[in-house]
C-alpha cells in the first residue's frame, strides 16, 4: 500500500485538473489530513488566515486527492506569508 505524505504543520498549495477559475492560482490548506467520503479520498484542512481581508480565511476546505495535479509544501504558516510577498 502507497503511505500518503504527512503535512501536518505545513500549508499547502494545491493544483488541480481543470480548476474553475477562481481556483486557477491553486488552492491552499493548512492543518491538512486525508480523509474518506463517500470512497474517495480527499485532503481536508481550514485556509490559513493571512490577512484581514480574505473572505475565506478559516474556512474548511477539501480536494479530491485524485484531482490533484501537484502541489507545493511551505515549511510554516511564515514561509508561506514570506514566499507570497515576494511573488507580488
Amino acid at each position: 500500500m502507497n503511505e500518503l505524505p504527512d503535512f501536518m504543520g505545513k500549508i499547502l498549495l494545491l493544483y488541480t485538473l481543470n480548476p474553475a477559475q477562481a481556483m486557477q492560482n491553486g488552492t491552499a490548506l493548512e492543518y491538512a489530513e486525508f480523509k474518506t467520503f463517500s470512497n474517495r479520498l480527499f485532503i481536508v484542512g481550514s485556509v490559513p488566515v493571512i490577512g484581514s481581508h480574505e473572505w475565506d480565511s478559516n474556512l474548511q476546505s477539501a480536494v479530491a486527492w485524485d484531482a490533484v495535479q501537484s502541489y507545493l509544501v511551505f515549511e510554516s504558516k511564515q514561509d508561506y506569508i514570506v514566499r507570497l510577498q515576494k511573488g507580488r
